[in-house]
């Protein structure tokens, strides 16, 4: 009985306990629940950065925004509310988008370092893997093992390359063995030529330049040069007084970057100078490039600029430099059709770039003109010609003659006072609103920046009389006739949408006749004196020349307004100079 009781309390009491510890398993998850349930809210987003990141604009290039996603999912997983796996992932990408962006090598680094202690087993990844990367990488294990840090070569660790010439002071240094020019004459080939013993199997070698004044990095090919050299030059036409940059990138089989020497933020440096150098740099068993001649400050493709060419053969600054279609590539300026794209390849080069020749389209175009001063402007002589050797013929408010010639009403011009009198029948010199022209416009391309055409049109509010015409000193007919030659400003301007500025020179007839309110003073005999309101025309031209300039706006490559000003000096029945905007639109064809 004793030991049945014994054994049923002991068994009760191991109930007991198992009951305890169940519930406070389940207290445990239940408290612990909330923040499981927070870490997998937080996870989801910062993934989505991360990979939009790291798929998006990292392949882009777009560092800053890349490293702004990954800062933004960082603060998202906090301290706990990601995974030590995730947060340590999302701190090695950072560091690869810092020290790959070339953004700042020394946080990219310190972020390696946190990764690594984050995640031990957290490795970089192999799609995006550079020899940089890697040995920062090698760095942030060391150091977070608490080991020496690896000497840095060049913004990693290396293997020493093999020794040769001592570099410049001041001068990056990396994988190649290589020597700057000390100096080199301006509008002459800079050569570069390396050494490489390294471990990786290099298939090509590039040296990325920025000659003075450049906005961009452009690339030129290496050759190889015996068993372990690449050398080439950098062309002439871009070795401007000032400093030339550039830094070098080796490439294996796979066109992944497996060595450098310097980068953008540390690249080679080249003084170049005016003067002749007195040690001229050259290729090894190569003389040393000549300089190429001086073409001038004339603007892009105008004609008679001719493109200047390297040693050796170099090509014209017009033909296109690069790699084909289908290449590996970085920027646009790698490739012959000037377009990289997403998967980092060279678009296929089309050719020259063309464009409509056949330009068609209207204009208009306003006259102010300015006019001289003239007494007796209507007034007549006995042999009822015009008193005024300025060519001003008058007309009433109706358009009809004043004064009338016909003899039977020559009481209306004897009644004209004289403008010495009181100052009667006077123009006082100035400017006027003349003309108004609507044209046809014909224009043919005769090269990427240069129209030659001509304008047809209409000329509106002209003189409406009759006389000048019967003394022959007006071309009657309202029409505009003109010549033109007009240049384009800019690179294949002609063939891009955008704007570009353009000026014009043309010659031609036309009418050019400005109306000017005049007051006449007159006195019928036996009566008062009355005051009458006439226009007094000068009547200019018809031959004239014109030169002006303005903005052209392309639309598309076949569609393009103009808009610009234009002078005109009109002569023969009289000289007239005039300004005035001038407004159109091209259809090219």
């Amino acid at each position: 009985m004793d030991r049945t009781v014994s054994s049923f309390k002991a068994s009760t009491l191991r109930s007991f306990i198992a009951i305890a510890v169940s519930l406070a398993a389940g207290l445990a998850i239940i408290s612990t629940a909330p923040d499981a349930r927070a870490q997998g809210k937080a996870e989801g987003p910062a993934k989505a950065l991360q990979k939009k990141a790291m798929e998006e604009d990292y392949l882009m290039t777009d560092f800053a925004k890349a490293a702004e996603k990954l800062e933004k999912a960082l603060a998202q997983c906090g301290t706990d509310k990601c995974s030590a796996q995730l947060r340590s992932r999302l701190k090695r990408d950072l560091g690869v988008v810092q020290i790959g962006g070339a953004i700042d090598k020394d946080k990219g680094l310190a972020n390696f370092v946190e990764a690594i202690k984050l995640d031990p087993t957290v490795a970089l990844d192999p799609d995006i893997k550079t020899k940089d990367l890697e040995q920062a990488f090698a760095e942030a294990k060391k150091k977070a093992s608490g080991g020496a840090a690896a000497p840095s070569n060049g913004g990693g660790a290396g293997p020493a390359p093999t020794p040769g010439p001592a570099p410049v002071a001041g001068q990056p240094e990396g994988d190649f063995v290589h020597t700057p020019a000390a100096e080199q004459q301006v509008r002459t080939p800079i050569p570069v030529y390396l050494e490489y013993t390294g471990e990786e199997q290099l298939v090509r070698v590039i040296a990325r330049y920025k000659g003075f004044g450049m906005a961009e990095w452009k690339p030129v090919e290496l050759n190889k040069m015996g068993e372990n050299g690449w050398g080439g030059l950098l062309p002439c036409r871009d070795v401007q007084q000032g400093t030339t940059l550039y830094y070098l990138q080796g490439f294996d089989a796979n066109n992944d970057p497996v060595a450098t020497g310097g980068d953008r933020s540390k690249p080679y440096r080249v003084p170049v100078k005016t003067e002749a150098v007195a040690e001229p740099p050259h290729l090894p068993n190569a003389s040393p490039p000549t300089q190429c001649a001086d073409t001038g400050d004339c603007p892009p493709g105008f004609p008679g600029c001719k493109a200047a060419t390297g040693p050796g053969g170099g090509k014209k600054v017009e033909e296109p430099i690069g790699k084909d279609g289908g290449e590996f590539c970085e920027e646009d300026s790698e490739c012959k059709s000037n377009r990289c794209t997403s998967d980092n390849k060279c678009a296929e080069y089309e050719g020259p770039k063309k464009g409509p020749k056949l330009w068609i389209g209207i204009s208009g175009a306003l006259d102010y003109t300015f006019v001289p001063s003239a007494d007796d402007v209507c007034k007549l002589t006995a042999q009822a010609t015009p008193m005024n050797d300025s060519n001003y013929y008058c007309t009433r408010s109706d358009g009809s003659d004043y004064p009338s010639r016909d003899p039977s009403k020559a009481v209306e011009n004897n009644s004209i006072v004289l403008s010495k009198d009181r100052g009667s029948d006077k123009v006082t010199g100035g400017g006027a609103l003349g003309n108004v022209r609507l044209m046809l416009t014909l224009d043919y391309a005769v090269h990427p920046n240069v129209m030659v055409g001509g304008r047809l049109g209409l000329v509106l509010n002209s003189y409406s009389g009759a006389e000048a015409e019967v003394d022959g000193k007006r071309f009657a007919v309202p029409v505009h006739l003109e010549l033109r030659t007009t240049y384009v400003h800019g690179e294949n301007a002609l063939f891009k949408t955008g704007f570009a500025p353009y000026v014009f020179g043309g010659f031609g007839i036309g009418q050019f006749e400005t109306g000017i309110p005049v007051q006449v003073i007159e006195t019928p005999p036996g009566e008062a004196p009355t005051k009458r309101d006439v226009d007094a025309w000068h009547i200019a031209g018809p031959a004239f020349i014109s030169v002006g300039g303005g903005g052209r706006y392309a639309v598309t490559q076949r569609f393009a307004f103009m808009f610009g000003l234009r002078a005109n000096l009109a002569f023969l029945n009289a000289f007239a100079p005039s300004v005035g905007p001038e407004i159109g639109g091209q259809i090219g064809f």
